[in-house]
Protein backbone atom coordinates (compact mmCIF):
# COMPACT_ATOMS: atom_id res chain seq x y z
CA UNK A 1 0.00 0.00 0.00
CA UNK A 2 2.44 2.35 0.89
CA UNK A 3 4.69 1.93 -2.30
CA UNK A 4 1.41 2.56 -4.31
CA UNK A 5 0.90 5.36 -2.53
CA UNK A 6 5.04 6.47 -3.03
CA UNK A 7 4.25 5.79 -6.68
CA UNK A 8 1.23 7.90 -6.98
CA UNK A 9 2.86 11.09 -6.12
CA UNK A 10 4.76 11.75 -9.37
CA UNK A 11 1.52 11.11 -11.36
CA UNK A 12 -0.50 13.31 -9.07
CA UNK A 13 2.01 15.89 -9.97
CA UNK A 14 2.25 15.78 -13.76
CA UNK A 15 -1.79 15.68 -13.86
CA UNK A 16 -1.64 18.92 -11.71
CA UNK A 17 1.32 20.49 -14.36
CA UNK A 18 -1.26 19.55 -17.37
CA UNK A 19 -4.33 20.88 -15.97
CA UNK A 20 -2.26 24.37 -15.15
CA UNK A 21 -0.97 24.45 -18.26
CA UNK A 22 -3.42 26.27 -20.38
CA UNK A 23 -4.04 29.34 -17.75
CA UNK A 24 -2.14 32.13 -17.96
CA UNK A 25 -2.99 36.00 -16.78
CA UNK A 26 -1.78 39.22 -18.32
CA UNK A 27 -1.70 40.56 -21.99
CA UNK A 28 -0.59 39.18 -24.70
CA UNK A 29 1.50 40.33 -27.49
CA UNK A 30 0.53 41.56 -30.58
CA UNK A 31 3.11 43.45 -32.77
CA UNK A 32 2.26 47.27 -33.05
CA UNK A 33 0.21 49.13 -35.55
CA UNK A 34 3.28 50.91 -37.44
CA UNK A 35 2.82 52.79 -39.99
CA UNK A 36 5.55 52.68 -43.13
CA UNK A 37 5.77 55.62 -45.35
CA UNK A 38 4.86 54.32 -48.83
CA UNK A 39 8.17 55.28 -50.52
CA UNK A 40 11.73 56.61 -49.59
CA UNK A 41 11.95 60.67 -50.00
CA UNK A 42 14.93 59.85 -52.60
CA UNK A 43 13.29 57.96 -55.70
CA UNK A 44 14.80 54.57 -55.39
CA UNK A 45 14.12 50.96 -56.80
CA UNK A 46 12.08 49.28 -54.22
CA UNK A 47 11.65 45.71 -56.13
CA UNK A 48 14.49 44.65 -54.14
CA UNK A 49 16.62 45.56 -51.32
CA UNK A 50 20.90 45.94 -51.48
CA UNK A 51 20.58 44.86 -48.01
CA UNK A 52 20.13 40.83 -49.32
CA UNK A 53 23.43 40.97 -50.35
CA UNK A 54 25.81 39.76 -48.37
CA UNK A 55 28.51 41.93 -47.39
CA UNK A 56 31.35 40.43 -49.35
CA UNK A 57 29.14 40.66 -52.40
CA UNK A 58 29.37 44.05 -51.80
CA UNK A 59 32.34 44.72 -50.63
CA UNK A 60 34.80 42.92 -53.61
CA UNK A 61 38.33 44.52 -51.97
CA UNK A 62 39.84 40.79 -51.19
CA UNK A 63 41.90 42.58 -48.49
CA UNK A 64 38.73 44.40 -47.22
CA UNK A 65 37.21 41.02 -46.51
CA UNK A 66 39.88 39.29 -45.05
CA UNK A 67 40.02 42.73 -41.83
CA UNK A 68 36.50 41.93 -41.84
CA UNK A 69 36.72 38.67 -41.50
CA UNK A 70 39.59 39.46 -39.02
CA UNK A 71 37.66 41.39 -36.83
CA UNK A 72 34.00 39.10 -36.88
CA UNK A 73 36.73 36.87 -35.07
CA UNK A 74 38.48 39.43 -32.67
CA UNK A 75 36.69 41.92 -32.40
CA UNK A 76 35.83 42.61 -28.44
CA UNK A 77 31.99 44.12 -28.63
CA UNK A 78 31.37 40.90 -30.55
CA UNK A 79 32.75 38.56 -28.37
CA UNK A 80 31.59 40.39 -25.47
CA UNK A 81 27.33 40.53 -27.36
CA UNK A 82 28.61 36.52 -27.87
CA UNK A 83 29.08 36.22 -24.51
CA UNK A 84 25.84 38.12 -23.52
CA UNK A 85 23.83 35.55 -25.78
CA UNK A 86 25.01 32.67 -23.85
CA UNK A 87 24.31 34.54 -20.45
CA UNK A 88 20.78 35.01 -21.81
CA UNK A 89 21.00 31.45 -22.79
CA UNK A 90 21.66 30.60 -19.44
CA UNK A 91 19.37 32.69 -17.78
CA UNK A 92 16.50 31.10 -19.72
CA UNK A 93 17.15 27.83 -18.44
CA UNK A 94 17.24 29.43 -14.49
CA UNK A 95 13.66 30.63 -14.82
CA UNK A 96 12.21 27.69 -17.50
CA UNK A 97 13.51 25.17 -14.14
CA UNK A 98 10.98 26.29 -11.75
CA UNK A 99 7.89 25.29 -13.93
CA UNK A 100 9.05 22.10 -13.05
CA UNK A 101 9.53 19.58 -9.72
CA UNK A 102 12.18 19.90 -8.05
CA UNK A 103 13.63 16.83 -6.56
CA UNK A 104 16.53 16.39 -4.15
CA UNK A 105 18.07 12.95 -1.82
CA UNK A 106 19.37 13.91 1.25
CA UNK A 107 20.75 10.36 3.14
CA UNK A 108 22.06 10.46 6.12
CA UNK A 109 24.23 8.39 8.60
CA UNK A 110 23.96 8.41 12.62
CA UNK A 111 25.48 6.90 15.71
CA UNK A 112 24.83 7.48 19.15
CA UNK A 113 26.23 6.14 22.66
CA UNK A 114 24.00 7.01 26.12
CA UNK A 115 24.93 6.37 29.63
CA UNK A 116 22.70 5.90 32.02
CA UNK A 117 24.02 7.23 35.46
CA UNK A 118 21.13 6.82 37.85
CA UNK A 119 21.48 2.51 36.80
CA UNK A 120 22.30 1.07 40.69
CA UNK A 121 24.39 -1.63 39.01
CA UNK A 122 27.73 -1.75 39.78
CA UNK A 123 28.65 -0.87 36.28
CA UNK A 124 27.78 1.91 34.24
CA UNK A 125 24.70 1.09 31.64
CA UNK A 126 25.05 2.43 28.17
CA UNK A 127 23.73 1.64 25.21
CA UNK A 128 25.09 2.43 21.59
CA UNK A 129 21.98 3.39 19.10
CA UNK A 130 22.77 3.78 14.60
CA UNK A 131 20.33 5.40 12.03
CA UNK A 132 20.58 5.19 8.71
CA UNK A 133 18.40 7.21 6.30
CA UNK A 134 17.75 7.45 2.43
CA UNK A 135 14.93 10.08 2.37
CA UNK A 136 14.08 11.65 -1.38
CA UNK A 137 12.25 15.02 -1.56
CA UNK A 138 9.80 16.13 -4.22
CA UNK A 139 8.07 19.63 -4.43
CA UNK A 140 6.16 21.38 -7.38
CA UNK A 141 4.83 24.76 -7.49
CA UNK A 142 1.49 24.22 -9.64
CA UNK A 143 1.62 27.22 -11.82
CA UNK A 144 -1.87 27.82 -12.67
CA UNK A 145 -1.75 31.22 -13.21
CA UNK A 146 0.58 31.02 -15.63
CA UNK A 147 3.26 32.51 -13.25
CA UNK A 148 6.54 30.79 -13.96
CA UNK A 149 5.53 30.11 -17.65
CA UNK A 150 5.18 34.15 -18.08
CA UNK A 151 8.54 34.72 -16.49
CA UNK A 152 10.01 32.13 -18.76
CA UNK A 153 8.75 33.76 -21.62
CA UNK A 154 10.21 36.65 -20.39
CA UNK A 155 13.43 35.09 -21.02
CA UNK A 156 13.20 33.92 -23.60
CA UNK A 157 11.85 36.97 -25.50
CA UNK A 158 15.10 38.47 -23.51
CA UNK A 159 17.22 35.96 -25.42
CA UNK A 160 15.80 36.77 -28.70
CA UNK A 161 16.40 40.77 -28.00
CA UNK A 162 20.07 39.86 -26.91
CA UNK A 163 20.46 37.90 -29.87
CA UNK A 164 19.56 40.54 -32.26
CA UNK A 165 21.65 43.04 -30.18
CA UNK A 166 24.37 41.14 -31.10
CA UNK A 167 23.46 41.26 -34.66
CA UNK A 168 23.34 44.49 -34.60
CA UNK A 169 27.14 44.74 -33.11
CA UNK A 170 28.12 42.36 -36.06
CA UNK A 171 26.77 44.75 -38.79
CA UNK A 172 28.03 47.78 -36.77
CA UNK A 173 31.47 46.35 -36.95
CA UNK A 174 31.07 45.29 -40.66
CA UNK A 175 30.17 48.90 -41.32
CA UNK A 176 33.25 50.83 -38.98
CA UNK A 177 35.93 48.26 -40.56
CA UNK A 178 34.69 49.01 -44.02
CA UNK A 179 34.21 52.78 -43.59
CA UNK A 180 37.76 53.28 -41.79
CA UNK A 181 39.33 51.04 -44.81
CA UNK A 182 37.98 53.26 -47.05
CA UNK A 183 39.22 56.57 -45.48
CA UNK A 184 42.84 55.01 -44.75
CA UNK A 185 43.15 54.36 -48.64
CA UNK A 186 41.62 58.27 -49.15
CA UNK A 187 44.28 59.20 -46.95
CA UNK A 188 47.22 56.94 -48.96
CA UNK A 189 45.86 58.69 -52.33
CA UNK A 190 45.72 62.12 -50.27
CA UNK A 191 49.13 61.01 -49.81
CA UNK A 192 50.64 59.99 -52.65
CA UNK A 193 48.77 63.27 -54.60
CA UNK A 194 50.61 65.92 -52.05
CA UNK A 195 54.06 63.71 -52.97
CA UNK A 196 53.37 64.15 -56.76
CA UNK A 197 51.88 68.09 -56.59
CA UNK A 198 55.68 68.09 -54.20
CA UNK A 199 58.05 66.88 -56.82
CA UNK A 200 55.94 69.31 -59.33
CA UNK A 201 56.74 72.52 -57.38
CA UNK A 202 60.23 71.10 -56.94
CA UNK A 203 60.45 71.23 -60.87
CA UNK A 204 58.65 74.44 -60.93
CA UNK A 205 60.81 75.53 -58.86
CA UNK A 206 63.89 74.18 -60.64
CA UNK A 207 62.81 75.70 -63.88
CA UNK A 208 61.85 79.28 -62.42
CA UNK A 209 65.68 79.69 -60.61
CA UNK A 210 66.82 78.46 -64.35
CA UNK A 211 64.86 81.41 -65.41
CA UNK A 212 65.87 83.83 -62.84
CA UNK A 213 69.27 83.16 -63.19
CA UNK A 214 69.28 83.65 -66.82
CA UNK A 215 67.16 87.16 -66.29
CA UNK A 216 63.97 86.13 -67.57
CA UNK A 217 61.86 85.98 -64.63
CA UNK A 218 62.34 88.13 -61.72
CA UNK A 219 63.10 86.51 -57.75
CA UNK A 220 59.73 87.15 -57.09
CA UNK A 221 58.99 84.07 -58.86
CA UNK A 222 61.35 82.17 -56.95
CA UNK A 223 60.15 83.36 -53.68
CA UNK A 224 56.35 82.35 -54.34
CA UNK A 225 57.77 78.78 -55.97
CA UNK A 226 59.45 78.45 -52.88
CA UNK A 227 56.50 79.21 -50.75
CA UNK A 228 54.74 76.89 -52.81
CA UNK A 229 56.80 73.78 -52.36
CA UNK A 230 57.35 74.61 -48.46
CA UNK A 231 53.34 74.75 -48.13
CA UNK A 232 53.22 71.62 -49.50
CA UNK A 233 55.79 70.09 -47.72
CA UNK A 234 53.79 70.90 -44.78
CA UNK A 235 50.49 68.77 -45.81
CA UNK A 236 53.19 65.43 -45.53
CA UNK A 237 53.95 65.09 -42.12
CA UNK A 238 49.55 66.02 -40.83
CA UNK A 239 48.52 63.07 -43.33
CA UNK A 240 51.13 61.05 -42.45
CA UNK A 241 49.59 61.30 -39.04
CA UNK A 242 46.25 60.89 -40.15
CA UNK A 243 46.90 57.43 -41.02
CA UNK A 244 48.90 56.25 -38.45
CA UNK A 245 45.81 56.90 -36.51
CA UNK A 246 43.34 55.49 -38.87
CA UNK A 247 45.30 52.06 -38.81
CA UNK A 248 45.46 52.28 -35.14
CA UNK A 249 41.66 52.47 -35.10
CA UNK A 250 40.95 49.44 -37.19
CA UNK A 251 43.44 47.54 -35.40
CA UNK A 252 41.06 48.15 -32.21
CA UNK A 253 38.19 46.98 -34.78
CA UNK A 254 39.99 43.93 -35.08
CA UNK A 255 40.99 43.20 -31.91
CA UNK A 256 44.60 43.76 -32.70
CA UNK A 257 47.41 45.56 -31.35
CA UNK A 258 47.89 49.01 -33.20
CA UNK A 259 50.20 47.91 -36.20
CA UNK A 260 50.29 48.42 -40.29
CA UNK A 261 47.40 47.84 -42.12
CA UNK A 262 47.64 46.05 -45.31
CA UNK A 263 46.20 47.72 -48.18
CA UNK A 264 44.24 46.36 -51.47
CA UNK A 265 42.69 48.53 -53.95
CA UNK A 266 42.74 52.05 -53.64
CA UNK A 267 40.14 54.40 -53.21
CA UNK A 268 39.80 55.26 -56.82
CA UNK A 269 39.69 51.30 -58.05
CA UNK A 270 36.82 50.14 -55.69
CA UNK A 271 34.27 49.22 -58.32
CA UNK A 272 30.84 50.71 -57.21
CA UNK A 273 27.52 48.42 -57.72
CA UNK A 274 25.94 49.91 -61.05
CA UNK A 275 22.46 50.17 -58.89
CA UNK A 276 21.44 50.52 -55.13
CA UNK A 277 17.67 49.38 -54.37
CA UNK A 278 16.49 50.32 -51.13
CA UNK A 279 13.57 47.62 -51.21
CA UNK A 280 10.59 48.56 -49.58
CA UNK A 281 10.30 50.63 -46.22
CA UNK A 282 8.20 48.25 -44.73
CA UNK A 283 10.19 45.48 -45.01
CA UNK A 284 12.63 47.30 -42.62
CA UNK A 285 10.79 45.95 -39.73
CA UNK A 286 11.67 42.56 -40.58
CA UNK A 287 15.46 43.07 -41.01
CA UNK A 288 17.02 45.82 -39.40
CA UNK A 289 18.79 44.08 -36.00
CA UNK A 290 18.14 47.11 -33.99
CA UNK A 291 14.17 47.03 -34.74
CA UNK A 292 14.18 43.40 -34.30
CA UNK A 293 16.31 43.69 -30.73
CA UNK A 294 13.18 46.45 -29.52
CA UNK A 295 10.29 44.27 -30.29
CA UNK A 296 11.80 40.98 -28.70
CA UNK A 297 12.04 43.88 -25.60
CA UNK A 298 8.79 44.75 -26.07
CA UNK A 299 7.27 41.31 -25.95
CA UNK A 300 9.30 40.33 -22.74
CA UNK A 301 7.42 43.26 -21.32
CA UNK A 302 4.32 42.32 -22.15
CA UNK A 303 5.50 38.78 -20.16
CA UNK A 304 7.17 40.51 -17.31
CA UNK A 305 3.44 42.50 -16.82
CA UNK A 306 1.80 39.13 -16.61
CA UNK A 307 4.21 37.83 -14.33
CA UNK A 308 3.68 40.82 -11.96
CA UNK A 309 -0.60 40.16 -12.97
CA UNK A 310 0.23 36.37 -11.76
CA UNK A 311 1.49 37.10 -8.06
CA UNK A 312 -1.61 38.73 -7.12
CA UNK A 313 -3.10 35.34 -7.07
CA UNK A 314 -3.00 32.16 -4.29
CA UNK A 315 0.00 30.24 -5.53
CA UNK A 316 -0.52 26.08 -4.65
CA UNK A 317 2.23 24.19 -3.63
CA UNK A 318 2.67 20.67 -3.74
CA UNK A 319 5.64 18.33 -1.64
CA UNK A 320 5.96 14.91 -1.16
CA UNK A 321 8.87 12.92 0.72
CA UNK A 322 9.80 9.14 0.80
CA UNK A 323 12.41 6.99 1.12
CA UNK A 324 14.21 4.43 4.16
CA UNK A 325 15.39 4.54 7.32
CA UNK A 326 16.85 1.65 9.59
CA UNK A 327 19.02 1.24 12.29
CA UNK A 328 21.04 -1.88 10.04
CA UNK A 329 23.00 -0.36 7.46
CA UNK A 330 21.82 -3.70 5.79
CA UNK A 331 18.19 -3.17 5.91
CA UNK A 332 18.01 0.50 4.44
CA UNK A 333 16.50 -0.85 1.25
CA UNK A 334 14.05 -3.39 2.58
CA UNK A 335 10.37 -2.89 2.81
CA UNK A 336 9.62 -2.47 6.47
CA UNK A 337 12.59 0.24 6.05
CA UNK A 338 9.80 2.65 3.77
CA UNK A 339 8.94 6.25 4.83
CA UNK A 340 6.82 8.37 2.93
CA UNK A 341 4.77 11.35 2.90
CA UNK A 342 2.74 14.00 1.03
CA UNK A 343 1.68 17.47 1.85
CA UNK A 344 0.36 20.18 0.29
CA UNK A 345 0.24 24.38 0.49
CA UNK A 346 -1.78 27.04 -0.55
CA UNK A 347 -0.57 30.55 -0.28
CA UNK A 348 -2.78 33.47 -1.20
CA UNK A 349 -1.41 37.60 -0.42
CA UNK A 350 -3.60 39.30 1.41
CA UNK A 351 -1.55 42.44 2.38
CA UNK A 352 1.60 43.22 1.32
CA UNK A 353 1.56 47.05 1.93
CA UNK A 354 1.53 47.97 -1.66
CA UNK A 355 4.37 45.27 -3.10
CA UNK A 356 2.54 43.61 -5.65
CA UNK A 357 0.43 46.76 -6.58
CA UNK A 358 3.89 48.57 -7.22
CA UNK A 359 5.13 45.93 -8.81
CA UNK A 360 2.83 45.64 -11.52
CA UNK A 361 2.40 49.55 -12.16
CA UNK A 362 5.84 49.08 -12.53
CA UNK A 363 5.91 46.42 -14.87
CA UNK A 364 3.07 48.50 -17.18
CA UNK A 365 5.66 51.76 -17.48
CA UNK A 366 8.24 49.89 -18.26
CA UNK A 367 5.93 48.02 -21.39
CA UNK A 368 4.92 51.62 -22.06
CA UNK A 369 8.98 52.50 -22.00
CA UNK A 370 9.48 49.63 -24.08
CA UNK A 371 6.70 50.45 -26.65
CA UNK A 372 7.94 54.06 -27.32
CA UNK A 373 11.66 52.93 -27.74
CA UNK A 374 10.37 50.72 -30.54
CA UNK A 375 8.42 53.22 -32.20
CA UNK A 376 11.44 55.65 -32.03
CA UNK A 377 13.76 52.78 -33.06
CA UNK A 378 11.48 52.16 -36.32
CA UNK A 379 11.43 55.69 -36.91
CA UNK A 380 15.31 56.45 -36.60
CA UNK A 381 15.44 53.42 -38.81
CA UNK A 382 13.34 55.35 -41.87
CA UNK A 383 15.27 58.40 -41.29
CA UNK A 384 18.66 57.09 -41.28
CA UNK A 385 17.26 55.30 -44.84
CA UNK A 386 16.32 58.61 -45.86
CA UNK A 387 19.42 60.19 -44.72
CA UNK A 388 21.73 57.41 -46.52
CA UNK A 389 19.40 57.55 -50.04
CA UNK A 390 20.04 61.46 -49.91
CA UNK A 391 23.70 61.12 -48.89
CA UNK A 392 24.60 58.69 -51.70
CA UNK A 393 22.87 60.44 -54.82
CA UNK A 394 23.86 64.06 -53.67
CA UNK A 395 27.89 62.24 -52.96
CA UNK A 396 27.88 60.59 -56.47
CA UNK A 397 26.36 64.04 -58.49
CA UNK A 398 28.99 65.61 -56.32
CA UNK A 399 31.92 63.18 -57.80
CA UNK A 400 31.00 63.22 -60.82
CA UNK A 401 30.94 67.40 -61.26
CA UNK A 402 34.68 67.03 -59.43
CA UNK A 403 36.09 64.45 -61.36
CA UNK A 404 34.85 66.83 -64.47
CA UNK A 405 36.27 69.89 -62.42
CA UNK A 406 39.59 68.02 -61.96
CA UNK A 407 40.11 67.62 -65.69
CA UNK A 408 39.79 70.98 -66.40
CA UNK A 409 42.01 71.92 -63.77
CA UNK A 410 44.95 69.83 -65.23
CA UNK A 411 44.14 71.66 -68.90
CA UNK A 412 44.04 74.70 -67.37
CA UNK A 413 47.63 73.66 -65.69
CA UNK A 414 48.97 72.34 -68.47
CA UNK A 415 48.68 75.50 -70.66
CA UNK A 416 49.61 77.71 -68.02
CA UNK A 417 53.35 75.92 -67.98
CA UNK A 418 53.21 76.20 -71.56
CA UNK A 419 52.76 80.08 -71.62
CA UNK A 420 55.53 80.61 -69.04
CA UNK A 421 57.84 78.69 -70.43
CA UNK A 422 57.29 80.74 -73.49
CA UNK A 423 57.52 83.68 -71.30
CA UNK A 424 54.09 84.98 -72.40
CA UNK A 425 52.41 84.62 -69.16
CA UNK A 426 53.91 85.11 -65.24
CA UNK A 427 54.28 82.40 -62.74
CA UNK A 428 51.62 83.76 -60.77
CA UNK A 429 49.46 81.59 -62.75
CA UNK A 430 51.14 78.57 -63.07
CA UNK A 431 51.26 78.78 -59.24
CA UNK A 432 47.34 79.37 -59.21
CA UNK A 433 46.80 76.67 -61.21
CA UNK A 434 48.96 74.33 -59.93
CA UNK A 435 47.14 75.02 -56.38
CA UNK A 436 43.79 74.74 -57.55
CA UNK A 437 44.64 71.55 -59.22
CA UNK A 438 45.72 70.21 -56.42
CA UNK A 439 42.74 71.31 -54.12
CA UNK A 440 40.75 69.49 -56.98
CA UNK A 441 42.54 66.20 -56.52
CA UNK A 442 42.16 66.39 -52.53
CA UNK A 443 38.27 67.34 -52.50
CA UNK A 444 38.25 64.41 -55.56
CA UNK A 445 39.69 61.81 -53.27
CA UNK A 446 37.60 62.76 -50.54
CA UNK A 447 34.32 62.58 -53.27
CA UNK A 448 35.08 59.35 -53.19
CA UNK A 449 35.02 58.26 -50.18
CA UNK A 450 31.92 60.18 -48.57
CA UNK A 451 30.29 57.78 -51.56
CA UNK A 452 31.49 55.08 -50.19
CA UNK A 453 30.80 56.23 -46.78
CA UNK A 454 27.31 56.86 -47.77
CA UNK A 455 26.62 53.59 -49.27
CA UNK A 456 28.06 51.72 -46.68
CA UNK A 457 25.99 53.65 -43.93
CA UNK A 458 23.15 52.98 -46.40
CA UNK A 459 23.59 49.03 -46.55
CA UNK A 460 24.22 49.30 -42.58
CA UNK A 461 20.22 51.41 -42.54
CA UNK A 462 18.60 48.85 -44.75
CA UNK A 463 19.87 46.08 -41.84
CA UNK A 464 22.19 44.21 -44.45
CA UNK A 465 25.69 43.10 -43.26
CA UNK A 466 25.42 41.05 -40.23
CA UNK A 467 25.11 37.55 -41.99
CA UNK A 468 28.39 35.65 -41.09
Amino acid sequence: MQRRIARSIPMLVAGTMLFAAGCTVGPKYQRPAITAPVAWRMPADVSESIANEKWWELLKDPVLQQLIRTALIHNTDIRIAAAQVVQAQAQVMVVRSAEFPQVSVNPSAQRERAVDLESHSSSTSASTFSDFALPGNISYAVDFWGLYRRATEEARDNLLSTEQARRNVIIGVVSSVAQDYFQLRTLDLELQQTKETVSAYQDSLNLTESLFKAGVQSELDVKQAQTALQTALAEIPALEQQIGQEEDALSLLLGQNPADIPRGLGIEQQPLPPSVPAGLPSQLLERRPDILEAEETLAASYAAVGVARAQFFPQLTLTGAGGTESNVLSQIVSAPSLIWSVAGGLTQPIFTGGRLRGNLEAAKAQQQQALVSYEKTVLTGFQEVNDALIAYQRSKEQLTAQETLVKAEQGALHLSNLRYQGGVDTYLNVLTAEESLFTGQITLAQDRNAVWAALVQLYQALGGGWQS
